[in-house]
């Protein structure tokens, strides 16, 4: 592999990286239109005002584009994954450069992982302070447990990350003789 391939290789996987994230924060927004949404069918149920309706429709097409945005989006980066990586590297070096950017994608992932649960835990506590103060709903006490347990897995998902990072560090040290013994 050439040094030129092997750097259009991690410039596709870093564009692919950055897409990704980007696709993330459009599934977040797509969950608040869709929430919103909802929320205007339901408070508008059998109105027929022209405003009312073009915003409902609106609302729809916005969904319905979004979608078709984040299909795009996953299939470019699906396009470029599956075309990383079926060149081997020519060197060490170049088995290094790789396995590097392979641990930096995994410890940014753990990091922002890393920080879920709290934000959760955050929700939780609000939900159950909102709706169970006078009286326990048993809705709310599922959804939080469920949610609770959602934290449990994603702190573990973000210590295996770290793991593999840990893994990834060390073996990247050895190759690269980092770590060999002085005399």
């Amino acid at each position: 592999m050439t040094v030129s391939k092997m750097s259009s290789e991690a410039s596709a996987a870093s564009a692919g990286w950055a897409i990704e994230q980007l696709t993330a924060e459009l599934r977040e927004m797509y969950l608040a239109v869709a929430s919103a949404t909802v929320l205007l069918e339901r408070t508008s149920a059998g109105c027929a005002h022209p405003a009312i309706r073009q915003a409902r429709r609106s609302g729809d097409d916005a969904l319905d584009l979004a979608a078709d945005a984040e299909r795009q989006l996953s299939e470019g980066t699906n396009r470029l994954r599956a075309e990383a990586g079926h060149n081997a590297p020519a060197t060490i070096a170049d088995l290094v450069d790789v396995l590097d950017a392979t641990r930096h994608q995994l410890d940014t992932a753990a990091e922002r992982i890393r920080r879920l649960p709290e934000r959760i835990t955050a929700t939780v506590r609000q939900l159950a302070d909102t709706h169970g103060v006078n009286q326990p709903d048993p809705t709310v006490e599922t959804v939080t447990g469920q949610w609770s347990r959602a934290t449990e897995q994603l702190t573990l998902m973000a210590a295996s990350l770290s793991t593999a990072v840990v893994a990834l560090s060390s073996y990247t040290s050895a190759l690269s003789g980092a770590d060999a013994p002085t005399a």
